[in-house]
């Protein structure tokens, strides 16, 4: 099997192999419109986290074609802040042809990114002109940015980040399908509020980190709709009942 190529499970399997337009997959990952998602990959051993410390030690190739697409259906990327620390979060780049595909659809160019954060402290790869910033009035992040960020600050709560007045928010701003790629604290709060419509986890047969937190899983309410395997991975796809 072709490296990085997956497996539609159920009934008559059906093997969908890379492609530049991926336009089996983004068929299978279209995102409508007002709806959250939440995509993370998850270890063995239930972690969040890889034995380097984060997420990208965990991805495979056949894992990475189904992030990208899946990046390339939504409006925002919403990350917390520590995880896009640890991941080095820059703003969203896509293959030519996901990029040209999301133009076919009316979205815009590329994904916004959107950083939960309470200190304001953010990767330098991020840029005011393409990251919004989700944070509380009592945060240090209202006056740390500085005035390139003023306009891209949103304060969503007095002392801390509201998920629901987030997504209000965002929607406000245009952006009404968000994909949330954690970290597991913002993930399991996403969670536990009942924000989240559907959510992409991809189970890899790498062992995490001993230090590593453990991932969120979809609580009841949830129900499988669709598996993904390839390059020992399986990607599965819960839908909110």
């Amino acid at each position: 099997m072709a490296e990085g190529a997956l497996t539609l499970s159920g009934g008559t399997p059906e093997r969908i192999d890379p492609d530049d337009a991926e336009a089996r997959l983004s068929a299978l990952a279209a995102q409508r419109p007002s709806t959250v998602r939440l995509a993370m990959v998850v270890s063995a051993d239930g972690r969040a986290t890889g034995p380097d410390g984060g997420a990208r030690s965990l991805a495979t190739p056949a894992g990475s074609r189904v992030a990208a697409v899946l990046r390339a259906a939504c409006d925002v990327v919403l990350v917390g802040g520590q995880a896009a620390r640890r991941e080095r979060y820059a703003d969203i780049a896509l293959p030519e042809a996901l990029a040209a595909g999301r133009a076919r659809q009316g979205l815009r160019a590329l994904p916004a990114v959107a950083v939960v954060t309470h200190g304001g402290i953010l990767p330098p790869g991020l840029t005011p002109e393409h990251t919004w910033v989700l944070t509380h009035a009592g945060s240090p992040a209202v006056t740390r940015l500085g005035p390139d960020w003023a306009g891209r600050i949103i304060v969503t709560g007095p002392d801390d980040v509201s998920p629901r007045t987030a997504m209000s928010e965002l929607a406000a701003r245009g952006m009404t399908r968000v994909l949330c790629e954690g970290g597991p604290t913002l993930a399991g709060r996403l969670l536990q509020r009942g924000v989240v419509d559907e959510a992409w986890m991809t189970a890899s047969s790498v062992p995490g980190g001993a230090q590593g937190r453990p991932a969120p899983t979809p609580p009841q309410g949830f129900t499988p709709a669709l598996e993904l395997v390839g390059d020992g991975a399986t990607v599965t796809r819960w839908l909110r009942r």
